[in-house]
Formats: structure tokens, C-alpha cells, sequence
């Protein structure tokens, strides 16, 4: 079996996890997503991702945790630890201090950057990492409003804040796809990244490609269904150069939701393509970008 087809496989047991964070996936139930055998399935996990089951789970549901206390200025750190599968407080402060340094309430962002083994790397690549929220212009717009369900193919690439070639061959798939199935892909093609870099190593940020498709439309090797379902998005338009995109970013999340008083859902945050890379190249960008939020 080749190395593509394993990682599309180890990518459908990811999503597992991410799907049903809040509870313990047991080993033979993730080696059946991924279609491997039990015996191996670990070890070729441990082999593609670079983490065990255990460590990147553990990673994912703090990341959460983190995303989740957004919702409020005093974190209900119990329902929080309930909603990303640890049924104790207590289990959930110990992972939390084993993994970040220190218990949920004394966690500073700005502290445990200063530790991360990637720091320099990571700063070189966005002007978002701990920059103080930004003043919201007048011209700033942001509307609110309904996106529909849609079923999707995925493009998925690890590491593509370094290494940006994975990005262009994970944009490649996704444009070999939609030309097989006729599918346009201004308007039905998206970017997500699903981890949040400010917490993840870069190395491991996953970052997909998604079009959307169909109904039962099958995926062809090397990509992954997915369902984005119907809900609520904050969404502003940005065109322009990379540094243009990541102002727009900072604004939306560091300035434009917290005035708002609105809260996030728990799905990522997508950049929505009104021209290709095909048409426009990759160094500048005509986005909408989008927040999910609670209904």
C-alpha cells in the first residue's frame, strides 16, 4: 500500500476524532475509519502524524478547550473539560498542566510562546501571532448570515505554513477533482485550517482544501468526504496580498467579535475563493473570509 493511501487513510481516522472529541474513540474503532488492521494501525498512525493516538487527541482537546473559553470572559472550565471529553475537571486540569505547563485559569499565551520550540518560525510567518487587537476601521464590514449545508471533497495538507509546496500539490488534488466532476471552483472552493497555529507546532497545522460537491458524490483517492452543516457565518470580504488577508484575519478575530458579543461555533474558520489561483496566482487573493458562529 502506498504512503498516499495510508495517509488518506490515518486523515479519515483524524477526522474521526475531531467529529466526536468529547468522547474516548477506542483503538479498534479508529483502526476500522482508517480501514488498517488493529495490530498496525498505531504504529503506522505514530509513523505518518508524528504523535501517538493518545498525544495528538490530547493536543486536539486542549486546543479546543482553549477555542471554547472564547465564548465568555470567566471560563466555566468544568462544562469546558465535559464538552471536549474528559469527564473529571480534576483529568482535565492534570493533561491541561502536562501539556501547557500550568492549570487552565494561569494560562498566558504570551508566556508559553516564549517557550515554543518554534517561535521564530512561526512569527516569520504570520503577523497575527500576539499582536494586541487592532483599532476596527469604519470600512470594515462584516455581514451575518445564513450558509446552507453542503457536501464536500477534501484537500488536506500538514505542515503547509512551511513547507507552502504541500499547500500548492493539496490546491492541485482539489483542482483535478472539480475538473473530473465538472465542478467550478470559484464560489464552491474553500481553505480551512484545522488547528489553530498560535497553539499547534506549525509542523503539525493541518490546513484543507475543500469544494463543495454534490450530494453522494464519492471521493476519488487521495481525498476525503466531508459535510459542512447548515448555520450562521460572519463574513467579510478581503482582496489583495497575503499581508492583507492576515490584517483582515486579526480584525475579524481580535476586534470585530469580541465588540460584537456573538460566540463561535466549534468548526473552523474558512477563506471562501472568488478567483483561483489559476487567475489571480498565489500571491494575491480575492477571499471571503468566515467565522461559524452559534445560532
Amino acid at each position: 500500500m502506498s504512503k498516499e493511501l495510508y495517509t488518506e487513510r490515518i486523515n479519515r481516522a483524524i477526522a474521526l476524532i475531531d467529529r466526536q472529541i468529547d468522547r474516548d474513540l477506542s483503538l479498534q474503532r479508529l483502526a476500522d475509519e482508517a480501514g488498517i488492521s488493529p495490530f498496525h494501525f498505531h504504529r503506522i498512525f505514530s509513523a505518518l502524524t508524528g504523535e501517538s493516538v493518545h498525544a495528538m487527541t490530547t493536543r486536539m482537546r486542549l486546543q479546543r478547550a482553549l477555542a471554547l473559553t472564547q465564548r465568555g470572559k470567566r471560563p466555566q472550565w468544568k462544562s469546558v473539560a465535559v464538552e471536549v471529553g474528559y469527564r473529571s475537571p480534576d483529568v482535565f486540569a492534570r493533561a491541561f498542566k502536562r501539556h501547557f505547563g500550568c492549570t487552565p485559569s494561569q494560562f498566558d499565551l504570551e508566556q508559553w510562546w516564549s517557550a515554543r520550540p518554534d517561535r521564530e518560525a512561526a512569527m516569520s510567518v504570520s503577523r497575527y501571532f500576539l499582536r494586541p487587537a487592532p483599532p476596527l476601521p469604519s470600512d470594515f464590514r462584516v455581514e451575518v448570515g445564513h450558509r446552507p449545508a453542503a457536501d464536500l471533497l477534501v484537500s488536506r495538507a500538514v505542515g503547509g505554513y512551511l513547507d507552502p509546496g504541500k499547500l500548492i500539490a493539496a490546491y492541485e488534488r482539489i483542482r483535478a477533482a472539480a475538473r473530473r466532476l465538472a465542478v467550478p471552483l470559484p464560489g464552491r472552493l474553500a481553505g480551512a485550517s484545522q488547528d489553530d497555529p498560535e497553539l499547534t507546532p506549525l509542523s503539525r497545522c493541518r490546513y484543507d482544501f475543500t469544494l463543495e460537491v454534490p450530494a453522494k458524490t464519492a471521493a476519488p483517492k487521495g481525498l476525503l468526504a466531508a459535510f459542512r452543516p447548515a448555520g450562521r457565518w460572519a463574513t467579510v470580504r478581503v482582496v489583495g496580498d497575503f499581508l492583507a488577508v492576515d490584517r483582515a484575519w486579526n480584525l475579524l478575530f481580535k476586534s470585530w467579535l469580541p465588540a460584537s458579543g456573538l460566540a463561535l461555533r466549534a468548526a473552523p474558520a474558512e477563506e471562501l475563493y472568488h478567483q483561483t489561483p489559476q487567475e489571480i496566482g498565489w500571491e494575491r487573493f480575492d477571499l471571503t473570509l468566515a467565522l461559524p458562529l452559534e445560532d
